[in-house]
């Protein structure tokens, strides 16, 4: 097993700074001081992340290391400091579980160059780790209170928390006093010409017009956005800009509320009609699991009849109710309108999603069984990835070659004694772990390394989440289009097809009045 180094930097005020390479410098000097063989394909690291449980950043580098340590391929993480790993108790509990379930005989956290030493494996060694954290942790949460108080401070005198300028206001020019110093810091001015378009939004909200309608109108007039930069007005952006009762000439922070230091420009009365009218349930049925996706191939599949590109102006999406009893069912439906108001599509197909879905899972699936892995690599992929693959590949035969060895008839000069065949075969397994740790520092490789080698993904497929699917998904399928026609009398699956018992334990529904040949997959490879 190896040794892992890990380099954090909380924050570099989006500049890279040496801050990591001077970690990187510390531990490679640590590692030639003790005669260690630093392993590129074992060294992590996050930059301008923040590993403090006040952060919510996700911090891919720490997770990558995680990985590592699950399989078993590691016994020891260097870092210039224990809170480089930690600042969180949670986080070392779980390190500490992990650890424990591959049953390591001994883990070591070490920092360089100070040559702290903590084996979580021995009581000692887990507590002054744990001791080291809840001080690192402390210290946070110190720090935390410190920026909550000032921010509670400047809400207090009715100052703008700062950040991207509001629409409706800019920043007032600074003044500055005798020595120097900023007097109006957090004071804004209105805007007349946005404010006028926030009183015009007021008035046809209250009229009752629909927001796609008003985007539409807002779009077609070309009328800017807060940034600019020829971005388009959204529904969302509109109801964003009346969740804050910023316009009213309110500062709000933690739930209370003090007079701004800005002017107003509509009324409080009026600010809490608009929000009653947004807030109307009527106008998000369907929508409590909005932002989480529940579509397979949303962004893949692609409208039959009009032919627009699947990639920038269809949209399928799902519709709301069907049938007599009004019973909720998912499918796609090639739009018409987008967001913005903009004709995108004909819509004039519609399907089911569930036998669609199925069915393209079905033909990824049959796909990765039936091709060689190093095919799958995406032809504009790193040269160094398509080399990986294929001697991934390679060790896999290799693998089953021992196995064929092994297993010869007794007296035949190839045969494989239980002694060498073992150390043949870890040999080849050790081989193969260090190609999938070089892959998944790839970005199609992170997928590529999770696929099982030598055995069916069928299993791995109905039990990973969403996302695992879309990504292997994505590694074969360009799009899948939807063409038109009617279902008729046929009836999918069927009790013919090789995997009908599989696809009726995932979709309880099946078998579906249902014509495959209506659903055409363009393939990458």
């Amino acid at each position: 097993m190896g040794r892992a180094a890990y380099e954090r930097l909380s924050q570099d005020r989006g500049k890279r700074s040496p801050s990591i390479a001077n970690q990187r410098f510390d531990i490679e000097e640590y590692y030639e001081r003790n005669g260690w063989q630093f392993d590129e394909s074992l060294n992590f690291s996050d930059d301008d992340i923040s590993a403090s449980k006040y952060s919510t950043k996700e911090r891919p580098g720490y997770n990558a290391l995680l990985a590592t340590i699950r399989v078993g391929q590691i016994e020891a993480i260097v870092a210039t400091e224990v809170t480089r790993l930690f600042r969180r108790v949670e986080d070392l509990l779980e390190v500490h579980a992990i650890v424990l379930d591959v049953q390591a005989r001994s883990f070591v956290i070490e920092t360089a160059p100070g040559g702290a030493r903590y084996d979580l494996m021995t009581n000692e060694g887990f507590h002054n780790a744990l001791d080291a954290v809840v001080e690192a942790s402390r210290e946070s949460g110190k720090i935390s209170d410190r920026v909550r108080r000032a921010k509670r401070a400047r809400a207090r005198e009715g100052r703008w928390h700062g950040g991207n300028r509001p629409y409706g206001y800019e920043r007032e020019k600074l003044i500055l006093d005798a020595e120097g110093n900023i007097t109006n810091r957090g004071r804004l001015v209105v805007v007349e010409s946005e404010a006028a378009i926030v009183r015009e939004l007021t008035a046809r909200i209250l009229n009752g017009e629909a927001l796609t309608k008003i985007t539409a109108d807002l779009n077609e007039r070309k009328v800017p956005t807060a940034t600019g930069n020829g971005r388009l007005w959204h529904p969302a952006t509109i109801r964003n800009l009346f969740r804050s009762k910023r316009i009213a000439g309110i500062r709000e922070d933690q739930g209370a509320e003090y007079p701004a230091s800005w002017q107003a420009i509509i009324t409080m009365e009026d600010f809490e009609r608009v929000s009653l009218v947004l807030g109307d349930a009527a106008r998000y049925v369907g929508a409590a699991k909005k932002g989480v996706r529940s579509y397979l191939l949303t962004g893949i599949v692609e409208c039959g009849i009009c032919g627009a590109d699947g990639e920038t102006h269809v949209k399928l999406y799902p519709g709301a109710m069907w049938g007599k009893q009004r019973i909720k069912q998912r499918k796609y439906a090639c739009r018409t309108l987008d967001h913005y108001g903009r004709q995108i599509g004909c819509g004039k197909i519609v399907r089911l999603a569930d036998p669609v879905e199925a069915l393209v899972s079905e033909a990824v699936l049959a796909r990765f069984e039936s091709e060689d892995l190093a095919a799958l690599v995406a032809p504009d992929a790193p040269a160094e990835l398509h080399e990986l693959a294929a001697q991934l590949v390679e060790d896999r035969r290799r693998l089953e070659q021992a196995n064929q060895d092994r297993y010869r008839r007794a007296g035949d000069p190839l045969r494989l004694d239980l002694r060498d065949f073992a150390r043949i075969r870890a040999e080849i397994e050790d081989a193969m772990d260090s190609v999938r740790r070089r892959m998944a520092r790839l970005e199609q490789g992170q997928t590529l390394a999770s696929i099982p080698i030598g055995r069916t993904l069928r299993a791995a497929w109905y039990a990973a989440d969403l996302g695992w699917r879309r990504i292997v998904l994505s590694l074969v399928v360009e799009r899948v289009k939807l063409l038109p026609g009617h279902p008729g009398s046929r009836l999918w699956p069927t009790e013919d097809d090789e995997h009908y018992e599989d696809i009726l334990k995932q979709y309880p529904d099946a078998p579906w009045r249902f014509d495959g040949s209506r659903v055409v997959i363009s393939w990458k490879v």
